[in-house]
């Protein structure tokens, strides 16, 4: 591992890190140096210590999935400012600056300089019992993802191994159980997340999966506007103008995890909400699209969930009726 020297100016660096299996290379823009060092528990402790010297103002990873890990908790241990981007904004902003070329000392260079520019703000570091939480809420969303698969693959089974299939989803089916225990346990052993969850979960349509997908993966709830939680989650729909040309307008981006069971609680909530229900009908006499109709209302829910998360409230429908957005 290479040492780092002392800033060379009075600017605060921000430092990018590519972050592979093996290693991490890094780049400390107010230097020009880089460094690298082997993805490993003690090396990593090493480099933060290191960093710390430097007193960075932000230090910038791709997500690399999960290859991060070890690194994050090393910064968090250290007391080091960080945050995790995604991989293809970052590309583009390299695309963007005509670099074309690829390499870890080019990508770690490219990733400090998006972190300067693009006004990152600091991960927000998360407590030992949220830690735990969000890795039983993972493990759970990769055991739903097996069991979808394996009912996938039912209907074009041959029969002679139906049969272990749907034994295996049975048992898929009992683990998620126990682990959906598991994160309800977490919940009520905490005063303040358990007033969430209750607060969440008076809403119709709204399950424990849901609410508590969004204590561990949306901890800005209740903190934001409508406008940019619904932004940060992926559903706030983005204007496509040029001059005269008027384009429809889209979703992108945002936080994949939460949207995807916002998008299955909605649909429970357009037959059991009956606020979420009447939008949703409106909606479609209106001769909107039924998906289209559907991300209006996961919208509707989550400003309504912001709402009264943000107020410590429970479900009113009058009141909430006339929110709109």
């Amino acid at each position: 591992m290479k040492k780092i020297s002392k800033i060379a100016n009075d600017e605060v660096p921000y430092i990018g890190i590519d972050v592979s299996k093996d290693e991490l290379v890094g780049f400390i823009d107010s230097t020009g140096r880089h460094v690298s060092c082997p993805n490993k528990a003690r090396e990593l402790k090493r480099l933060s210590r290191q960093f710390a010297k430097l007193k960075p103002a932000l230090i910038v990873m791709e997500a690399s999935g999960g290859y991060e890990a070890l690194a994050v908790a090393a910064f968090v241990e250290a007391g080091l400012p960080f945050a995790i981007v995604f991989p293809r904004r970052v590309r583009q902003f390299a695309l963007g600056l005509g670099i074309i070329a690829k390499t870890d000392e080019i990508d770690a260079a490219v990733i400090a300089r998006y972190g300067r520019l693009a006004s990152i703000e600091p991960m927000p570091v998360s407590s030992k019992e949220l830690q735990e939480l969000r890795a039983l809420a993972n493990r759970r969303t990769q055991l739903i993802e097996m069991r979808i698969a394996d009912q996938n693959r039912l209907d074009t089974a041959h029969p002679s191994i139906r049969r272990e299939i749907r034994s295996n989803i049975d048992h898929l089916n009992r683990r998620i159980e126990k682990i959906q225990g598991l994160i309800e346990k977490h919940i009520q052993n905490c005063p303040l997340w358990q007033q969430t969850d209750e607060a969440l979960r008076s809403v119709p349509g709204v399950g424990p999966v849901l609410s508590s997908t969004l204590i561990t993966d949306l901890p800005e709830l209740g903190h934001l506007s409508n406008k940019k939680i619904a932004a940060l989650v992926g559903i706030a729909p983005f204007p496509n103008e040029s001059g005269k040309h008027k384009g429809k307008r889209f979703c992108k981006g945002g936080r994949n995890s939460v949207r995807r069971v916002l998008y299955m609680a909605t649909i429970a909530a357009t037959r059991y909400n009956p606020v979420i229900r009447t939008f949703y009908l409106n909606l479609c006499n209106r001769g909107k699209l039924k998906k289209v109709a559907i991300l209006a209302c996961a919208r509707k829910l989550l400003v309504t969930l912001n709402a009264i998360a943000r107020n410590d409230s429970r479900w009113q429908p009058i009141r909430y009726a006339r929110i709109l957005f």
